[in-house]
């Protein structure tokens, strides 16, 4: 459910425009200053501001402003009289969404929202498939991007084996974004039981497969955690995946999974085994491998420059050696959160062995040959508490900026609101 913040200094205007809204399911808030409005936007993950463009204490000009700063993400329509619709107007080429004039009428302002939420959708979903799947050089990654051109061309189904972090949603982006299937949906399912759960009514699982599956039609169904289906769902698949004709209709599936082939054929029934195999790619971990560690550094550092607005210039050798001795769990997930954590604690232009103690949370002088994050005894604690430590170290280091902690975590914004919420973490 989509939140909004209404922000008037009439208090009849703001309860009249919550009403309308809670009517067509948003979730409404009420602020009457621009000083309650900023506390509110601070404790909540709000999705749109409407904004009057007179505020008695700050003026609307100055609250945008500060939107924009805090999360840039957040949607702003502003509200004005007539007479200030030349404001208005200069308040979009500040970052507004759209604005829309008093006296404000229901059915446009609705209008309004869902085409700003429309628009902001469309936007990080060509965001979402932009990039190039990048590989590093070497015969195996070769051997990868070739099979993936090949599925490409011939529209065929794909499983991808790999390790947490390692790319595989990111393959079927890539395959996706360059097929002819690109302007089709694209459909996500996880087979995980509690992911299951969680995203289909009175635990219909096979229901809800079936139903993921209609919702693909013209485009691409990724199936994550294959290895945790049952035997009906397996059914079904096998079905699918059998029995298409590629005509408009036609979805093409990719389907990953963390465990091994040998493990898969003892999981799975025969004959869905025996055809996923048939057309597999297996990614490789980061753990040893120099070439791509150095080569997915230099990747992120790049990024990091780009989104962060920096310009770092190089990884000194130290830290380079820590990289390679890392034993990287989450692959290339992690390298990416290490490169972001990295650049934020550096001075200047270059990664220097001053930001290793930080970096890794251990004294140079206690760090072993594999440098490990000192997760003060995460191997004891839950996944969770590992989780709310990532979180409040990731935002300890992007001072409290959400925007900047969520893609240093790689997760969006508000799932982000959210763990903080779940997990009560005070933000400074």
């Amino acid at each position: 459910m989509k939140r909004i913040l209404i922000l008037d200094d009439n208090l009849t205007i703001c309860l009249m425009l919550k009403s309308w809204l809670v009517k067509k399911e948003y979730q409404a808030d009420t602020a009457t200053s621009v000083q309650e409005a900023q506390q509110k936007v601070r404790n909540e993950a709000y999705d749109l501001i409407l904004s009057d463009i007179r505020m008695p204490d700050v003026d609307g000009f100055s609250f945008l402003s500060w939107i924009k700063k805090f999360d840039s993400a957040i949607l702003v329509i502003m509200m004005t009289g007539y007479a200030d619709i030349e404001s208005a107007v200069e308040s979009m080429k500040l970052g507004a969404a759209d604005y829309i004039a008093k006296p404000i009428e229901a059915e446009l302002l609705y209008k309004k929202i869902a085409d700003a939420f429309k628009v902001q959708e469309n936007q990080r979903f060509t965001e979402q498939f932009r990039d190039p799947l990048i590989w590093p050089p070497g015969e195996c990654y070769d051997a990868i991007s070739a099979k993936v051109n090949e599925v490409i061309h011939d529209e065929s189904h794909l499983l991808v084996i790999g390790d947490n972090g390692t790319g595989k949603t990111s393959v079927a982006r890539y395959i996706y974004s360059r097929g002819r299937i690109d302007s089709g949906p694209f459909v996500t399912i996880d087979l995980n039981p509690q992911s299951l759960t969680r995203n289909c009514e009175k635990g219909d699982h096979e229901t809800h497969f079936m139903q993921s599956l209609e919702r693909a039609k013209g485009g691409l169904l990724l199936i994550q955690n294959l290895q945790k289906t049952g035997i009906t769902i397996q059914t079904m698949l096998l079905r699918a995946l059998s029995a298409q004709k590629k005509d408009e209709d036609f979805v093409q599936i990719i389907m990953t999974t963390e465990e091994k082939k040998e493990q898969l054929e003892s999981i799975l029934l025969p004959k869905l085994a025996d055809l996923i195999l048939r057309s597999y790619i297996e990614l490789p971990t980061l753990r040893g491998n120099r070439e791509a560690i150095l080569f997915f550094a230099d990747h992120f550092l790049e990024v990091v420059n780009r989104e962060l607005d920096k310009k770092m210039v190089t990884i000194e050798r130290e830290v380079l050696e820590a990289l390679f001795n890392y034993p990287w769990e989450e692959n290339i997930k992690e390298m990416k959160y290490l490169i972001f954590k990295a650049c934020l604690l550096a001075e200047g232009d270059r990664i220097s062995a001053k930001v290793l103690p930080a970096l890794f949370n251990t004294p140079v002088g206690e760090r072993s040959e594999s440098p490990q994050l000192q997760r003060e005894g995460l191997e004891g604690l839950k996944k969770e508490n590992y989780e709310k430590e990532k979180i409040i170290e990731a935002l300890r280091i992007a001072r409290g900026n959400k925007t900047v902690a969520a893609s240093i975590l790689n997760i969006d914004r508000k799932t982000l609101y959210n763990k903080i919420k779940l997990y009560s973490i005070e933000v400074n």
